[in-house]
């Protein structure tokens, strides 16, 4: 996540089959214990009630066909979430595992974390040799040299 810090909450909606992609592991909520990996999917209207979704699963001869809205059980889906600071409004793309990060509710993005370099860049800013000399001038605990 590259220093940025997400607020996320357990990931514990049903999952439809609907929302699969190729990348993704799920397994049926009657066998929790067999993982299945989908390398494809596609997907068959066949009214606006009804659609069918042929999943490609690596071992398989033929894909899996199952209704969209059947209720699967996620182990991994990596999503790619846009999000936007909440202190800066900079919109920030991030990757989430969902089942193991959980869903993301807000983000603060790294230009505005301790320690990172662009944060300490930015609450140091950049100082030069005419800042410092003014500084010695106007600060009350900088020696002085006498004339």
């Amino acid at each position: 996540m590259n220093g940025h810090m997400v607020v996320t909450v357990g990931f514990t909606r049903t999952v439809r089959a609907r929302g699969l992609r190729p990348g993704d592991v799920f397994a049926f909520p009657q066998a929790p214990k067999t993982p299945l990996t989908v390398t494809g999917v596609e997907k068959t209207v066949l009214s606006p009630e009804l659609t069918l979704l042929a999943v490609t699963i690596p071992g398989r001869d033929a894909p899996v066909h199952l209704l969209a809205s059947t209720p699967v059980h996620s182990l991994r889906m990596l999503r790619t979430i846009p999000m936007t600071c909440l202190l800066c409004g900079k919109h920030v793309e991030i990757e989430l595992d969902l089942p193991k990060d959980g869903e993301p509710l807000s983000l603060v993005c790294d230009d505005h974390m301790y320690g990172t370099e662009s944060s300490a860049e930015a609450e140091a800013g950049t100082t030069t040799e005419s800042d410092t000399e003014n500084t010695a001038d106007t600060d009350p605990n900088t020696p002085r040299e006498a004339n």
